[in-house]
């Protein structure tokens, strides 16, 4: 008789057996900033070799460039859509301009267009909303993280 087989026994029995796991069950959430710096990293990665493959586009194959460039765009977009919406509800008071520009480029592209100026855009205005971020507190200033750490 295998381990699963007997623990089901032993549920029925008592009843209160709660999950496949239930030592995992007190594991705490992820903290929001956690979050943040990894969505963050990952979008910066992703815009850099956006930026990068572009750059040496002479160099590359058209059908190495094309599926690169858009996987990197795909990338791109979804980053800056967990960003957004993980950010949007304190923002929406502040800055309802920025967001309304943001929720336009992000949620009503349209077919066909092209995806190359659709990212240079979209990147555009993902530094618009890392300043407004900063601003806000949502991640702190690493220029003055350091600069306050040599006091």
């Amino acid at each position: 008789m295998d381990h699963d087989t007997t623990r089901d026994r032993k549920t029925e029995e008592n009843e209160t057996y709660e999950g496949a796991h239930p030592e995992l069950q007190d594991l705490p959430l992820p903290k929001t900033d956690n979050m943040l710096y990894s969505i963050l990293n990952s979008l910066n990665q992703n815009i850099a070799n956006f930026h990068a493959y572009l750059k040496y586009k002479n160099y590359i194959s058209d059908e190495t460039l094309n599926t690169e460039l858009l996987k990197r765009s795909m990338g791109i977009h979804r980053d800056f859509s967990a960003l957004f919406l993980h950010t949007k509800e304190e923002l929406v008071f502040i800055y309802p301009e920025l967001l309304e520009k943001a929720e336009r480029v992000l949620f009503k592209g349209e077919a066909g267009t092209d995806f190359i100026k659709y990212t240079c855009k979209m990147s555009k205005l993902i530094d618009d909303y890392k300043i407004t971020l900063y601003r806000e507190g949502f991640l702190p200033d690493s220029k003055w993280q350091f600069m306050s750490s040599d006091i």
